[in-house]
């Protein structure tokens, strides 16, 4: 279909999360929101409860890269990739985005291991991960680890931007003030720009969310589809999180329209300390 005829649309590889509402259900939440169409990619099956990641039944890499061809084929505006599986699924959408790496924006959440999960139980092998940081990371417009994924930094050298979420990390308490708020600090590192770090007050229900760091994915990947900025993609889909977990009540995020919008209220500096408040 023409560009001109279709929405604005956006491939997403990862894992179905039929059970509580992350991965490609999130993926596909998050688009509708934001008035995007989603093609989905599974790569696996997964059992999600309350005590968190059961099972996973990853698929074969022969049918998640027909997939991909067939959602590439409709045409796409960005890219978002999600839990891999193992190192086959990797290779495979290694081998596909390479013709796509200079053409569409590329978004790769490097999930690994759930937040819980039953031992022994896990999102990608150690050879994926290997596989995924050694050639995947390379050819993304933006990767986003939390802080945990993100380690030393040393995995991702090669990442031409990185999203370092720091909701992951334990309480922030730098400020001059003990009357400032607990914040929760994520730092951008784009090759060639000096590391932006945004802050932003940490919610009282924010451990109890599922699916926050996919969704963030997801809302960078649809404002880059869009044709926005990276860096103002980043600082409003940080805006549109904060807004969506504040109205969450139930443990599980309800992505919704938001009067959000790229490029309004940006900040203008940064504070003394080098960074922004958002």
């Amino acid at each position: 279909m023409s560009a001109l005829l279709r929405p604005v649309t956006i491939l997403c590889i990862g894992g179905n999360d039929i059970h509580m509402g992350a991965g490609l259900q999130t993926d596909l939440a998050v688009a509708k929101a934001l008035g995007c169409h989603a093609h989905l990619v599974p790569t696996m099956h997964t059992v999600q409860t309350e005590d968190g990641l059961q099972s996973v039944d990853v698929l074969d890499r022969e049918a998640v890269g027909r997939r991909m061809l067939d959602g590439l084929s409709e045409g796409v505006d960005a890219i978002k990739v999600g839990a891999l599986g193992n190192e086959f699924i990797a290779e495979v959408v290694v081998e596909i985005l390479g013709s796509w790496r200079d053409i569409l924006p590329i978004v790769f959440d490097p999930v690994s291991q759930a937040s819980k999960s039953k031992a022994g139980v896990c999102l990608n092998t150690p050879a994926g991960v290997q596989l995924a940081e050694q050639r995947l990371l390379p050819m993304v417009t933006l990767a986003t680890p939390n802080s945990m994924e993100y380690a030393s930094g040393k995995g991702y050298l090669e990442c031409p931007a990185v999203l370092q979420k720091g909701g992951h990390a334990g309480p922030s308490s730098r400020f001059e003030s003990d009357t400032q708020p607990d914040y929760i600090s994520d730092v951008l590192h784009a090759r060639g720009r000096v590391a932006l770090e945004m802050r932003h007050a940490r919610l009282d229900n924010i451990q109890a969310v599922h699916g926050t760091g996919c969704a963030l994915s997801s809302l960078v990947t649809c404002y880059l589809a869009k044709g926005i900025e990276l860096e103002s993609a980043v600082i409003t889909a940080l805006r549109v999180m904060q807004e969506w977990l504040g109205n969450t009540k139930d443990g599980i995020l309800h992505p919704q329209a938001s009067e959000i919008l790229p490029g309004t209220h940006m900040p203008d500096q940064r504070d003394a300390g080098g960074y922004i408040w958002l």
